[in-house]
């Protein structure tokens, strides 16, 4: 099953944090902690409906801070 995965990035084009979907933007929000509750929310709500789904939380400057998963990951397989 394949993972939604959202990316919280800032822009600076318009100075909003927008969650990103496969590289468009699906919400864009003023600051970054209305951002990662609406990024949060959204995570909660695919669990809920058996999609797992991730919320990869980037700084101003692009680097990852933080991630969260929604639902199982898939188990490490030894190699």
């Amino acid at each position: 099953m394949r993972r939604y995965v959202m990316h919280l990035v800032h822009r600076k084009a318009d100075g909003k944090w927008h969650l990103e979907h496969v590289g468009r933007s699906i919400f864009a929000f003023d600051t970054k902690d209305e951002a990662v509750d609406a990024g949060q929310t959204r995570g909660h709500r695919l669990r809920e409906v058996r999609t797992t789904a991730q919320l990869v939380i980037h700084r101003e400057d692009g680097s990852i801070e933080t991630e969260f998963t929604y639902g199982e990951d898939p188990h490490e397989i030894a190699g």
